[in-house]
C-alpha cells in the first residue's frame, strides 16, 4: 500500500504483482494550512491553528490507513511525501502497523518514486523470506520429547496437508521436489503420493498433478500462505527445507 501523504489529506494506492490501483482517499482539514513567520500574538495563535490542522490531518490520515489495511490485507505500509507529514502519519500509527512502514526517501514528484517503492518491496520481502527460514529452521528441530514444528519433503507434507496441519508453506521454486509428481482428488485436502493411497482413502475419483500446485491448493483453502524463499537463498548457506518443499506446523 502506497500512502502519498501532504498537509491536506493523502490518496492510497495497492500495488500487486498484477499492477497498481486506487485504493482510496482522505481528505483533511482545508484551513488553516499556511504557517507564517510574523511574530505577533494574533499570528502565533494561527500558527498554533495550523499545527493543530496537521495533527488532525495526520491523525486522520492514519486512521484511515488502519482500514484499509485491514480490507486489502497489504503486509507493506509506503509513504511518500515531505518529512514532516510522512513522521506525522507514522507516528500515528498503531504498533502494528508501524512495523510494517517505510518513508520512501523522495517526494511524490520525484522520478526515483517507483524505483523507491520497488526497492522497498523487494527488501520486505527478502526479510520476510529470511524471518520465515529462520522459523522453519528452529522448528524443524526436535524438541525433548523429539516432536518438530516443522516438515519438509513430499511424504511428510502431504500427510499434514491432509491433516490440515499445514500453518505456512515454504517453496524454493526450483527445488528438485516442487515437479514432483503426487495425486490429487476433487477436494484440495485429497492428495496422496500414491495414486493407491488416494483409493484406501476412499477417494474414487483421482488426478496426477505437481507437488507445488497441490501443496499450494490445499494450504490456501485452510488459510495458510505459501512464501518463496528465493529472496533468501542466498544468505541461507544452503539451509532450505529438502526438496525446496518445507511448511511450519500448526500443531505437532
Amino acid at each position: 500500500m502506497v500512502a502519498y501523504v501532504d498537509r491536506k489529506g493523502a490518496d492510497f494506492e495497492l500495488r500487486t504483482s498484477l499492477g497498481r490501483r486506487e485504493a482510496g482517499t482522505v481528505t483533511g482539514r482545508q484551513w488553516p494550512g499556511h504557517r507564517t513567520t510574523t511574530a505577533n500574538w494574533s499570528v502565533r495563535h494561527f500558527q498554533l491553528k495550523v499545527e493543530n490542522t496537521w495533527e488532525h490531518n495526520a491523525a486522520e490520515i492514519a486512521d484511515a490507513l488502519v482500514v484499509c489495511q485491514e480490507e486489502t490485507r497489504a503486509d507493506l505500509l509506503v509513504l511518500v511525501g515531505e518529512e514532516r507529514e510522512k513522521r506525522a502519519v507514522h507516528d500515528r500509527l498503531p504498533r502494528r502497523l508501524q512495523d510494517m512502514a517505510v518513508e520512501a526517501p523522495h517526494g511524490s514528484g520525484s522520478r526515483l518514486l517507483d524505483e523507491d517503492v520497488e526497492q522497498a518491496r523487494t527488501e520486505h520481502v527478502r526479510q520476510r523470506a529470511e524471518r520465515e527460514l529462520e522459523r522453519f529452521l528452529a522448528a524443524r528441530r526436535p524438541d525433548t520429547e523429539g516432536r518438530s514444528g516443522a516438515v519438509e519433503g513430499v511424504p511428510a507434507l502431504v500427510e499434514a496437508a491432509r491433516e490440515h496441519r499445514i500453518d505456512e508453506l515454504l517453496i524454493r521454486p526450483d527445488g528438485p521436489d516442487t515437479h514432483r509428481e503426487v495425486w490429487i482428488g476433487e477436494h484440495p485436502d485429497q492428495l496422496a503420493v500414491r495414486r493407491t493411497d488416494l483409493k484406501i482413502l476412499g477417494e474414487q475419483r483421482s488426478w496426477p498433478a505437481r507437488a507445488d500446485d497441490a501443496l499450494i491448493r490445499s494450504a490456501v483453502t485452510t488459510g495458510a500462505p505459501a512464501l518463496s524463499l528465493t529472496p533468501a537463498a542466498e544468505a541461507s548457506g544452503g539451509q532450505i527445507p529438502a526438496g525446496g518443499l518445507g511448511a511450519l506446523l500448526r500443531w505437532t
